[in-house]
């Protein structure tokens, strides 16, 4: 696996950016598809770009068209998940009437879903664990910076809106996501755990109980 690894990828990437789903062409489709299924089945060291156009039933020149190189495919792989998550994570909550901690449960409990058995990080996981765990242990920092940032982007746009927000505030909602994405970091790689996590239900009803009041916990917000 190049240094350029799917992690430090997604730890380097624009939080602005993900919010942006592009619309990508049916060949494109293929190659990303065909890119996953060769991570999840293989990992991600030994797998070359023409492993993928061979997977895709494409020919080389038609995937180094889109892709010139290993590192950017992965950048696109990497997107593609994110936009994945993030499309599901709204549909979770879009239109329906919900107070606040119940949708920070819900997208908190399909976050856990969607992390906990992804079958790249699980393979990767397998697969070559010297190149992805100091990504999610000891140099987690950039990834953490990232999710962190994102988080309190979108939760202080849902809790205010538009209005001033305090730094005292941006600090809590900060911590507070910061909490979440360790947990998750946690559960992702010790999957043994008491926590009921086994049904959407109960991750919701993790979320809802344990995550959701850290919000509050600040003192001057309401969930």
């Amino acid at each position: 696996m190049t240094e350029d690894t799917l992690l430090n990828t997604l730890a380097s990437a624009d939080p602005a950016a993900l919010r942006l789903p592009d619309d990508v062409d049916e060949l494109t489709e293929r190659v990303l598809m065909a890119a996953f299924e060769q991570i999840a089945v293989v990992g991600w060291r030994r797998s070359t770009v023409d492993d993928v156009a061979k997977r895709a039933g494409l020919s080389r020149a038609t995937v180094y068209r889109r892709f010139p190189n290993k590192k950017a495919l992965t950048e696109a792989v990497v997107y593609a998940e994110l936009r994945k998550y993030m499309i599901g994570v709204s549909a979770r909550v879009e239109g329906r009437t919900m107070t606040l901690a119940e949708r920070m449960a819900e997208s908190s409990s399909y976050t856990v879903e969607f992390i906990i058995d992804h079958p790249l990080l699980r393979r990767l996981l397998e697969t070559e664990p010297d190149s992805i765990l100091p990504s999610l242990t000891v140099e987690a920092g950039p990834l953490i910076g990232t999710f962190r940032e994102f988080c309190a982007s979108l939760w202080k746009s849902e809790i205010y809106g538009d209005a001033e927000v305090s730094e005292q505030m941006l600090a809590h909602l900060r911590t507070v996501a910061e909490l979440h994405i360790r947990i998750a970091l946690s559960l992702i790689l010790t999957r043994q755990t008491v926590i009921g996590l086994e049904s959407p239900e109960q991750a919701r009803r993790f979320a809802l109980d344990y995550l959701a009041p850290m919000l509050d916990s600040g003192g001057n917000s309401s969930v």
